[in-house]
C-alpha cells in the first residue's frame, strides 16, 4: 500500500489512538508499508509535512502538534500542548529578563502558599527604591540591604527567599523567575489568594528536561538557539545575533537592538548552566546532551530536518575536537621562542598594541609586554608563557607579580599548555595586589580557534524548510505524497 505521508500518519495514529513522536509514526509507516520512498531520511520529511499541514489548514489540519515533536488527531479534541497552557503559535519569547532554571527550581517552592499580592508587593517596593547618579544604591548584598531598606512582609519574604535559597537567588533580581512561573502556569492562585504549586510546576521541579521545559524551551526559544549555536559549530555572542534577530521578528514583539541582544545572552547563559551549551573564554559550543536534547525534543517548530543537522553537527564536533587535538600536540612540541611569537600573534589579533617578545635571557620570568586600551586609559601588560604538561605553581605567579614594576606594567597575564594548581588560583586576583589573569591549555587553544591563528574557518549553509511559505492558502491540495 503507498500513501501520503499525511494519510499514513491519520492510520497510524487511528489506531495507535494516542500521540505518538513523528520518529515512532514513521517507523511504524514504513515496517507496515504505509509508504514508499527514496528519501534517506523519511521522519524528517514527515515532520516537515506535517507542519506544513498544520500551518496551511490551521484549524481544519487532521492533526495538532501537542508537544515538541509529538503529533495528534485533531477530532480527539485534545488540547494542543495537551496539560499545558494555551499559548498563541505566533507570539513567543515572551520573558525579557529569562532566568536560569536552577533559580526557579529553587524559588517557587518558597512562593508555593503565599499570597500573590505578597510575591508582587516585594517586587513593586524594590522598583520605588531609588539611588541617585551620585549615590547609587548597592544591591550585591543581600544581608545588608533587606534589613536596611525593607520592613514588615516585604522584608519576610525577601529573607525566605534569600535564606530558603542558600544565599543563591537575590531577591532584588527575581522579576524573571516570577515572569516565567506565572506565565507558564508554574504557580496558580487559588481561592484565598494563595500562589500554589501546580502539576505543570511539581513537573517542572522534579523533572529537568521533562515536558514541561520542553515547552518553555519551545516557546521562550532555546530550543531554535540550541540549533542556531550548533549550526555555527562554534562562535561569540555576536555571531549569533542575525539568526537570533530573524527568529524574534517572525515570532516576538521584542525589537530593540539592547533588548534582542539582552534576551540572546540571558538564554545561553541559561543554556549554559544547564550544560547544553559549553562556554569557553567567550566563545560557545553545543554539548553532546544538548544535541541529544534536540533529538529528544524534535527541536523548534521551524526546525526541520532534524536528523540531518544532527548528523551535520556531530560530524562537526569531532572534526573540531580532532582539530583541537592537533593545536595541542603543536603547541606541546614547538620552539619555545616560536610559541611567544605565537602569543605574540595571538595578542595582536586581540587588539593589543605595542605587543613585545623580550629577550630570551635577562627577561625577568616576562615573555611579552604589551599594551591594553582600557576605557580612554592604555595600560601595560606582561605576559609569561609556559610550555609544560605539569601544573603551573603559585611560585611562577609571585615571580611574575614581582617584576611588574620592572616593565612599569600594572597586570600581568600567565599562559599555558597545562593547567594552573588551586593555590595558583585562589591568589590570582588576591585583594590589594595586582592581577593575574591565567589561560590554560584549553582557554588558549579557545582563543586561537576564536582570532583564527593556526586555524581556518570553513562556513557550511544547512537549508531548513519554512513551513510559514506554504501557509498562503486555506483551501490546497494535500502535500503528503511529496
Amino acid at each position: 500500500m503507498n500513501m501520503s505521508f499525511a494519510d499514513a500518519t491519520a492510520t497510524i495514529l487511528g489506531k495507535a489512538g494516542e500521540p505518538l513522536h513523528y520518529k515512532e509514526i514513521t517507523r511504524r509507516a514504513v515496517e507496515q508499508e504505509l509508504i514508499q520512498t527514496d528519501g534517506k531520511t523519511p521522519e524528517a520529511t514527515l515532520n516537515a509535512i506535517l507542519a506544513v499541514d498544520i500551518k496551511q489548514r490551521g484549524k481544519n489540519s487532521r492533526f495538532v502538534r501537542i508537544r515538541p515533536g509529538v503529533f495528534a488527531l485533531r477530532d480527539w479534541n485534545l488540547p494542543e500542548r495537551a496539560g499545558l497552557p494555551e499559548t498563541d503559535e505566533n507570539r513567543r519569547v515572551r520573558i525579557p529578563h529569562f532566568p536560569s532554571y536552577s533559580e526557579v527550581r529553587l524559588v517557587l517552592p518558597i512562593w508555593d502558599g503565599r499570597q500573590r499580592s505578597q510575591i508582587t508587593g516585594l517586587r513593586s517596593t524594590i522598583s520605588s527604591l531609588w539611588g541617585s547618579p551620585q549615590e547609587p544604591l548597592d544591591w550585591t548584598d543581600p544581608d545588608t540591604w533587606i534589613p536596611q531598606r525593607l520592613t514588615g512582609n516585604d522584608q519576610e519574604i525577601a529573607l525566605a527567599v534569600w535564606q530558603g535559597t542558600k544565599g543563591v537567588v537575590n531577591p532584588r533580581h527575581v522579576y524573571g523567575h516570577w515572569s516565567l512561573a506565572s506565565t507558564y502556569g508554574l504557580l496558580a492562585e487559588d481561592t484565598t489568594g494563595q500562589m500554589r504549586l501546580t502539576e505543570r510546576g511539581t513537573d517542572f521541579i522534579g523533572h529537568p528536561l521533562g515536558e514541561s521545559e520542553n515547552f518553555i524551551d519551545e516557546q521562550e526559544g532555546l530550543l531554535k538557539l540550541l540549533s542556531i549555536v550548533g549550526e555555527k559549530g562554534t562562535g561569540r555572542r555576536g555571531d549569533f545575533i542575525p539568526e537570533w534577530n530573524d527568529y524574534l521578528k517572525r515570532y516576538s514583539r521584542f525589537r530593540s537592538d539592547s533588548t534582542i541582544k539582552d534576551t540572546l545572552w540571558r538564554r545561553l547563559y541559561n543554556l549554559t548552566d544547564r550544560g547544553l551549551l559549553s562556554k569557553t573564554g567567550t566563545t560557545y559550543n553545543i554539548t553532546d546532551a544538548g544535541l541529544a536534547y534536540l533529538g529528544q525534543t524534535g527541536g523548534a517548530d521551524d526546525t526541520e530536518g532534524l536528523n540531518e543537522l544532527q548528523e551535520i553537527l556531530t560530524l562537526v564536533k569531532k572534526q573540531q575536537a580532532s582539530v583541537r587535538a592537533s593545536l595541542q600536540e603543536i603547541l606541546e612540541t614547538m620552539n619555545p621562542f616560536a610559541f611567544e611569537h605565537l602569543i605574540k600573534q595571538l595578542l595582536e589579533a586581540m587588539n593589543y598594541q605595542n605587543v613585545l617578545v623580550t629577550s630570551q635571557t635577562n627577561d625577568k620570568g616576562v615573555d611579552v609586554v604589551a599594551d591594553i586600551e582600557l576605557g580612554i586609559t592604555s595600560v601595560r601588560e606582561v605576559v609569561q608563557v609556559k610550555r609544560q604538561r605539569t601544573n603551573i605553581q603559585r611560585t611562577i605567579l609571585d615571580a611574575l607579580r614581582g617584576s611588574l614594576y620592572r616593565f612599569q606594567a600594572v597586570r600581568g597575564t600567565i599562559i599555558t599548555t597545562s593547567n594552573f594548581s588551586k593555590g595558583t588560583i585562589q591568589v590570582a586576583f588576591e585583594q590589594g595586589a595586582p592581577p593575574i589573569t591565567l589561560i590554560n591549555g584549553d582557554k588558549l587553544i579557545a582563543l586561537l580557534i576564536e582570532y583564527g591563528i593556526g586555524v581556518q574557518t570553513r562556513e557550511i549553509k544547512v537549508l531548513e524548510l519554512d513551513p510559514d511559505a506554504f501557509a498562503q492558502g486555506e483551501e490546497i491540495e494535500d502535500v503528503g505524497g511529496v
